[in-house]
């Protein structure tokens, strides 16, 4: 069984190998959004491999996602599988998050000038 770190979360877990990143993180209660049941056609389970060894890609990752995003360790969640080794697994900020959390930042520095 190899050790899985989600980043930032902070939480890890052991798997089994074979396991797809998406099942692993819905173990450790950690979301990544996914809108099309891990057939790799909605592409928003985008994560980056920081550290470690995962599956090759598939052929419909192959299809889906640029050689560069491959190389630079750019992986679909719902395609990529846990093997007998460790990973650090990163899960970036969906842009709707960045979006929201500017906002409120905005509107925390006009109340803080009101007052």
């Amino acid at each position: 069984m190899g050790k899985l770190l989600f980043l930032p979360a902070g939480k890890s877990l052991k798997v089994r190998p074979g396991q797809t990143l998406i099942s692993a993180a819905r173990a450790a209660r950690i979301v990544i959004p996914q809108r099309c049941g891990g057939h790799a056609s909605c592409l928003m389970c985008r994560v980056v491999v920081e550290s470690g060894e995962v599956s090759a890609p598939s052929p419909l990752e192959r299809r889906k996602m640029s050689e560069s995003d491959l190389q630079n360790g750019v992986r679909l969640a719902c395609q990529t599988k846990t093997t007998e080794g460790n990973c650090t697994i990163r899960i970036p900020d969906s842009k709707f998050k960045s979006v929201v959390q500017a906002a409120l930042e905005r509107e925390r520095r006009q109340n803080e000038e009101e007052w």
